[in-house]
């Protein structure tokens, strides 16, 4: 987002100092004059996964001299590494040295302080405690499920045998079914205490880091200048700071009556920064930068070398959530990998050794585990939790290598001279290049249109490219530390698409409007929640209705994909199904034979034609001496598969009606019974 420039003749004139801190040690930057104070508020937060990239901006007005500008607004935990400090404004002045001096603080020790430290360690112990009960209750049910596929397969073989009763059958089965939905009901009761904690321990780091800013904890920015010639200067100060994040929401509604969906994309921010946000100018990102820059490795794979493996999760040792694309590496190997969004990993075809685990993620600190043994033919278990990058005593931050020309504001001459003292943006060989792109490789959009010729909008506009797109909210975001995460709209649009009803009998009554439609925004739609509501036409002139029909998810969408959502049941089909079965076994046979016969009547009510996919099946036999014989289906289904799976594709008018009849018979060793094969 570019901001206008005004220039006056004479006197207009601009600084652009890009810092890339880098910390090294050396000594704090003398004091070289009068300190100023240099105050600033936000302008914009672009936000991504798990932080933000902030840019404030302060002026200060300078008379000729030296002067030390002084900023205190920069959070404790801001990465250094990341800071970037640009600027224009009339007083002509030259940069001599730029650095950070810590703030005392007095907050340690107070009743309040610990008070939250002793419930951050409580908390800490039982999350602990959860994970270990949690790994037992898994190993548990895991053993259950062997167990019981076991005691399942041999029970058949028992029943089928005679030496089996079926009340014994039963009891086997209820007890598998009681052990199974036990294990899960423990799980759900874990889990929902881990996010109780979780949700704890981030309200907790919301007002420990108002204590952080309150008590005056952190860093000064010190800025040292040269000034030949009084006037203004404006500074703009970009960093990176972790205990940010959004993720999306959506809300479908899907238009009976035009065959639309109404697509609501909305965004759940939450930050516990240490700083609030008022008034913000807020962009969420689609990037990844701790994915980084180059693909992983692929190394060769040789059979008949037997190596071993390890697996794991990274997680924030704060809040416990899954980091997703954490950088794991087996130090001094080639051996690494990366999480997926669940936060977990695998690296396998590791020799047999000891090697020291390395975890690492943009904006935390890194984490090692030593000692890890790697057995060949096994895999070990190494889950690694995290802390947020924090700033220690005694560092300090220098610029890199730039000389008085680089540093002394020049008058600006031509609006591509203006454009590039704009954040991200530089002047190369007459071209102006944003964010390391020339200006026809990064574009802004509103609606498809370029922003030469946008027109006002009331959602989103977009700025990005093919790597990653910057979603601009609307509207300034209200956001305080630790405060309740915020809804914001992203974008609303109606999508046409492709809708057909779909029901399958044998397991439901109801008939399944599905949508195929096309993400049609210059941005992706990432993986998310959605709320799926369906408006029905108006009936006699009234108002149309909208009901609530339940939950469903998105997954990622490229802009242009196609994708498929369930959008609730049709009322105006109806859909049943009837099964006759007939023995055509004589008595004394050592063969059964039992004739089925599916009935399944489909009909609308729908004053307009409607598309219906109807799903069955037919038995397939896994087992020996089980044959399925004299299969006949009318009318002939469009898909078959091996499986026995049946897709017939039925354009019903209204009021029409269909039928469908699918026969088969089953022929068993009559010493075999039905239930005994899964057959009934």
């Amino acid at each position: 987002m570019f901001r206008n420039v005004h220039t006056s003749r004479g006197a207009a004139a601009a600084l652009a100092v890009a810092l890339v801190a880098a910390l090294v040690v050396g000594a704090l930057a003398e004091d070289t004059g009068d300190d100023i104070s240099l105050e600033t508020e936000i302008l914009s937060a672009t936000v991504y996964s798990h932080q933000a990239q902030i840019v404030r901006s302060g002026t200060v007005s300078l008379d000729a001299g030296e002067f030390r500008i002084v900023c205190a607004d920069l959070p404790e935990g801001f990465v250094e590494t990341s800071l970037i400090v640009e600027g224009s404004g009339s007083a002509e002045a030259q940069i001599v040295g730029i650095d950070f001096e810590r703030r005392e603080t007095d907050y340690e020790g107070t009743p309040r302080y610990e008070e939250l430290r002793a419930e951050v360690d409580m908390l800490a112990v039982e999350r602990a405690d959860l994970k270990l009960r949690r790994d037992v209750v898994r190993r548990r049910s895991a053993m259950t499920q062997s167990v019981s596929d076991l005691s399942v397969e041999r029970g058949r073989e028992q029943l089928a045998a005679g030496t089996f009763s079926m009340q014994e059958w039963r009891e086997l089965l209820a007890f598998m079914e009681e052990e199974t939905l036990a294990g899960e009901l423990r799980l759900q009761e874990i889990e929902a205490r881990r996010t109780e904690i979780g949700k704890r321990l981030r309200w907790i780091e919301g007002e420990m880091s108002e204590m952080w800013s309150g008590d005056g904890r952190g860093k000064d920015l010190i800025v040292d200048c040269e000034v030949s010639s009084p006037g203004e200067l404006t500074f703009e100060i970009t960093y990176i700071v972790s205990g940010a994040s959004w993720h999306p929401e959506y809300t479908v509604r899907y238009i009976e009556e035009l065959d639309e969906v109404e697509l609501t994309y909305a965004a759940r921010i939450a930050q516990t920064t240490g700083e609030d946000w008022n008034g913000v100018n807020v962009l969420l990102s689609t990037a990844s930068p701790h994915v980084g820059a180059a693909p992983p490795t692929l190394f060769p794979h040789f059979l008949g070398v037997v190596r071993g493996g390890i697996t794991g999760r990274i997680t924030d040792a704060t809040s416990g959530a899954p980091l997703q694309f954490a950088n794991i590496s087996v130090l001094g190997t080639p051996y690494g990998g990366m999480t997926n969004r669940d936060g977990y990993y695998e690296i396998t075809n590791i020799q047999s050794g000891s090697y020291t685990i390395q975890a690492s993620y943009m904006g935390y600190e890194s984490a090692r585990r030593s000692n890890v043994r790697i057995i060949a033919g096994t895999s070990k278990r190494i889950d690694i939790a995290i802390e947020p990058a924090r700033i220690s005593a005694g560092e300090t931050a220098t610029r890199r290598g730039m000389d008085s020309e680089d540093m002394r504001i020049r008058p600006i001459n031509t609006v591509a001279e203006a454009i590039a003292t704009q954040p991200g943006v530089g002047l190369y060989d007459g071209q102006i290049h944003v964010r390391g792109g020339r200006s026809s490789e990064v574009k802004t959009y509103v609606d498809g249109i370029t922003l030469a010729t946008a027109v006002p909008h009331e959602e989103m506009t977009v700025a990005g490219s093919e790597f990653a797109a910057n979603l601009v909210i609307a509207k300034p975001v209200e956001l305080e530390t630790g405060a309740e995460p915020r809804r914001v709209l992203v974008v609303q649009r109606r999508i046409p698409g492709t809708f057909v009803r779909e029901a399958i009998p044998r397991y439901s009554d109801h008939v399944f409007v599905r949508g195929t439609l096309v993400n049609p925004l210059d941005v992706p739609i990432l993986a998310g929640p959605a709320e799926v509501y369906v408006e029905s036409a108006p009936a006699r002139g009234g108002p149309s209705v909208t009901n609530f029909v339940g939950k469903d998810s998105i997954h990622d969408v490229a802009p242009g994909e196609e994708f498929t959502m369930y959008l609730g049941a049709d009322q105006s089909l109806r859909v049943e199904q009837e099964i006759g079965r007939e023995v055509l076994t004589r008595a004394g046979s050592r063969k059964t034979k039992i004739r089925y016969t599916v009935s399944i009547t489909s009909e609308s009510f729908r004053k307009l034609p409607a598309e219906l996919w109807v799903l069955d099946r037919v038995p397939v036999s896994r087992i020996k001496d089980v044959n399925i014989r004299n299969v006949e289906i009318l009318p002939e289904p469009d898909e078959y598969d091996e499986e026995g799976l049946l897709t017939w594709k039925l354009t019903l008018g209204a009021g029409e009606r269909a039928e469908i009849v699918s026969e088969y018979t089953v022929e068993f060793p009559s010493d075999f019974t039905p239930r005994g094969i899964n057959l009934e």
